[in-house]
C-alpha cells in the first residue's frame, strides 16, 4: 500500500485516456476530481467531462456545451472548440435537469476522443446515490473507444444489508453473488459483482484497462478494504486504488 500524489500516479493513467466510471459510491465526485487533474496536463487539447447516463451538474467555472442530436457532430465540435479557447475542461451533455447532467450517446464520445479531446471522462452508470450496485442487462453504457474503466465501491457499502435501502439493485446483487437478501455485503460478494462488471466492460471496450477504486476511505485503508483487495486479487484488474475525497485535495492510495 502506497499513498500517491495524483490520480495519474494512483491509476497509472497514460497521456491520453477515455475513462469510464461505473459502480457506486462517489462516481460524480471522482469524475470531476479526475477530470480537473487531467485538464491541467492536457497541453493545448481539451478534457471533456460527460455522461452516457446521468452525472452531477458541472461545478462552477466549468462551461457546459449542449449536445443536440439533430444538429449533428459538426456543431458540437465547433461549440467545444469555442469553449476550449478559455478553459481546458469542458462539460458536454444533452442538458441539465434536476441538477443532473443529461446523457450523450456513446458514438459521440468516440468522435470527441478521436478528433478533439486529450481526455474524455465519462460517468457511465447510475447508482441512485447508493455506495454500490450490480449492473442490469443494459448497464454500464460505455463508448467503444474507452481506454480505462474505474469500478467504484463506497467503503460504506461494506457490511451493509443487501437491500434497496442501502444498495442499488439489491436483488441482482444477491443473485449474482449467491447471497441472501438482507445478509451483509461481504468482500466475496463484492468480488462477484466486480467480476460481472469486468465481463460487461470487456464486451463493450475489449482493450480497456480496468481498476477498482475503493472510495470513502475517510480513515485511510483499513481491514475491510484489505479484505476486498484479497477477494478480488484473482480478477484481471490493472489497479486497485483507494481514495478519501472529503476535501478538495483527495487522499489517494495504490492498494495493488
Amino acid at each position: 500500500m502506497n499513498e500517491a500524489q495524483s490520480w495519474r500516479q494512483t491509476l497509472g493513467l497514460s497521456a491520453r485516456e477515455h475513462i469510464a466510471l461505473v459502480g457506486g459510491g462517489g462516481k460524480t465526485t471522482t469524475l470531476w476530481s479526475v477530470a480537473k487533474e487531467l485538464a491541467t496536463s492536457a497541453g493545448d487539447r481539451v478534457t471533456i467531462a460527460t455522461s452516457t447516463t446521468k452525472a452531477g451538474a458541472p461545478p462552477a467555472g466549468v462551461p457546459l456545451v449542449i449536445w443536440n442530436a439533430d444538429a449533428g457532430y459538426g456543431q458540437l465540435a465547433e461549440d467545444v472548440s469555442a469553449a476550449a479557447r478559455s478553459t481546458s475542461l469542458v462539460a458536454v451533455g444533452s442538458g441539465v435537469r434536476n441538477d443532473r447532467l443529461q446523457a450523450v450517446n456513446p458514438p459521440v464520445l468516440d468522435q470527441l476522443f478521436s478528433q478533439d479531446a486529450a481526455h474524455v471522462v465519462n460517468e457511465a452508470d447510475g447508482a441512485r446515490m447508493k455506495p454500490f450496485k450490480a449492473p442490469a442487462h443494459h448497464e454500464p453504457v460505455l463508448a467503444r473507444s474507452t481506454t480505462f474503466a474505474i469500478i467504484v465501491l463506497g467503503r460504506d457499502a461494506m457490511r451493509s444489508p443487501i437491500d434497496d435501502d442501502h444498495l442499488h439493485r439489491a436483488e441482482l446483487i444477491a443473485q449474482l453473488a449467491g447471497a441472501s437478501l438482507g445478509s451483509e455485503l461481504s468482500a466475496s460478494h463484492v468480488a462477484a459483482i466486480v467480476a460481472t462488471y469486468i465481463s460487461k466492460i470487456k464486451c463493450q471496450a475489449a482493450a480497456a484497462r480496468i481498476a477498482l477504486l475503493i472510495n470513502k476511505l475517510d480513515d485511510g485503508p483499513d481491514e475491510e478494504s484489505e479484505r476486498v483487495v484479497r477477494a478480488v486479487s484473482h480478477l484481471p484488474l490493472d489497479r486497485i486504488a483507494g481514495a478519501c475525497q472529503l476535501t478538495m485535495e483527495a487522499r489517494l492510495w495504490r492498494l495493488r
